[in-house]
């Protein structure tokens, strides 16, 4: 049931085949993204964290992200995807109320986490301690249907962050249920990340993921009218 066998299963039926696009780059097929994915996984695992737990990611978008959030599942972990620009105190909150173990930040993300005063371990990503995690490879590891997939904080409007549980189930039902209501996803076609990968955009990934289209993150990371419209 484990949501990241849909990685799996595009490595295995269309390896060449692009998976990860920075701007109108190809970084990584599929069966390369399967690699890195498994090789993360690994390094995860290595660290002796027990099945379910809890991994933050604080960070922008990025190719990188993805390779991340699929690791995540892959070693049989729950993915906690914390929104960049949630206030600081509400950032030490998600961190603390989630009981992250480890938590991925970008660069420029770095200070903000560690102002919070987190006990979690810090890995940049991109950084030195982020490519000594790509170790040997593991195999996919085992999911319940209800197990833990990615705690989804709320931006807190009507008090503190609330942490909305979605498992392994609820995914592939958004999966099942975009294909169906919102917009049929095409082999070959492309995902554009102009919004945030913590949020809209990371749950637009299970649907065209699983169907084999590329993600695409542009190379500026965020919303600029210009280089959306040229990708």
């Amino acid at each position: 049931m484990n949501l990241a066998a849909h990685l799996l299963r595009n490595a295995k039926r269309d390896p060449g085949g692009p998976a990860l696009g920075r701007g109108a780059a190809v970084v990584a097929d599929w069966a390369g993204m399967a690699a890195q994915v498994a090789k993360l996984a690994g390094g995860l695992r290595a660290l002796g964290y027990a099945p379910g737990t809890r991994i933050a990611i604080v960070a922008a978008n990025s190719t990188d992200y993805a390779v991340a959030i699929y690791a995540i599942w892959w070693a049989g972990y729950a993915a906690v995807p914390v929104n960049v620009k949630l206030h600081p105190k509400e950032l030490a909150y998600c961190l603390d109320h989630s009981q992250a173990a480890l938590v991925f930040h970008s660069r420029d993300l770095g200070e903000s986490v560690a102002a919070t005063g987190t006990n979690a371990r810090r890995v940049e990503i991109g950084g030195a301690d982020w490519h000594r995690l790509f170790v040997e490879p593991i195999g996919l590891a085992d999911a319940a249907p209800d197990d833990l997939l990615w705690l989804f904080y709320t931006s807190g409007t009507t008090g503190r962050p609330k942490g909305a549980m979605i498992t392994h189930r609820n995914a592939l039902a958004v999966a099942t249920s975009y294909a169906i209501d919102i917009d049929p996803p095409e082999a070959g076609g492309c995902l554009l990340h102009a919004a945030p990968m913590s949020h809209g955009s990371g749950l637009y990934m299970f649907p065209t993921l699983a169907i084999g289209a590329t993600q695409v993150v542009p190379e500026s990371g965020g919303f600029d009218p210009a280089e959306i419209q040229a990708l």
